[in-house]
């Protein structure tokens, strides 16, 4: 499938498939929080012909949308639309003391970055680094834990049953932050874990291994965050 949205907010994410739509504020699909300040329905997003939309459907705030990878940004007033061209994007509205931050990934986007007119001669480029929120840490660790521990060079890609496993996760939960992890870190160049032919599931999981070791995303000393107790209880979210 392709044209999903992954939605981040707080660390718990959202996947809305081509057909779906998801709206966040005090009352929403997203329950932002319960600051009376803040509108029942502050916006939704939601596809149309061929792009994700974010509309603002409240009265007085005003949702501020940035462009994470190209470094633009754009301004949503009550009853504005816009179209979401983007690859990754967050938006931030403020309702009474409070600020908020919704971050957004588009599958089917086309990154098209030049590195040769970035506009930035003076920036040096991190190939290969995300930001990871805390459950997409633990999801790396739980994937490469056999590799930390292992003395020797050969070791075997956990399946993802066990993984789900070692972390407490339902399947359904392993696999949509799956997907949006090998999500973030196609749109940064490592290659072998979204959209290509011949690439089956462990193929996925051992590339993405490989990448986390030889970037050392992930190291022995973080294997205290896998909590042992994890694996005795399965949660669905």
């Amino acid at each position: 499938m392709t044209g999903r949205l992954f939605i981040d907010f707080c660390g718990e994410e959202s996947e809305i498939g081509p057909s779906g739509s998801l709206s966040f504020g005090r009352v929403a699909d997203i329950e932002i929080d319960t600051n009376p300040y803040l509108h029942r329905r502050v916006g939704l997003l939601e596809r149309r012909a061929g792009d994700w939309w974010l509309t603002n459907t409240g009265s007085s705030i005003l949702l501020n949308v940035h462009d994470r990878v190209r470094r633009n940004s754009a301004v949503v007033s009550p009853g504005g639309r816009l179209a979401l061209t983007m690859a990754e994007f967050s938006i931030g509205f403020s309702a009474g003391p409070h600020s908020y931050e919704i971050l957004g990934v588009v599958e089917d986007v086309d990154l098209g970055v030049d590195l040769e007119e970035s506009g930035d001669g003076d920036r040096t480029l991190e190939w290969g680094m995300v930001d990871l929120n805390e459950d997409q840490h633990r999801l790396l660790l739980a994937l490469c834990e056999p590799a930390l521990r292992s003395e020797t060079p050969e070791f075997s890609t956990p399946a993802s049953r066990a993984c789900a496993l070692r972390l407490g996760w339902s399947m359904s939960k392993f696999n949509r932050k799956l997907d949006h992890l090998c999500l973030k870190f196609s749109r940064v160049g490592v290659s072998g874990l979204h959209g290509e032919s011949g690439n089956n599931a462990t193929d996925r999981r051992k590339t993405l291994v490989d990448h986390a070791l030889r970037a050392t995303l992930v190291t022995a000393a973080d294997l205290s965050l896998l909590d042992p107790s994890d694996s005795h209880e399965v949660v669905d979210a």
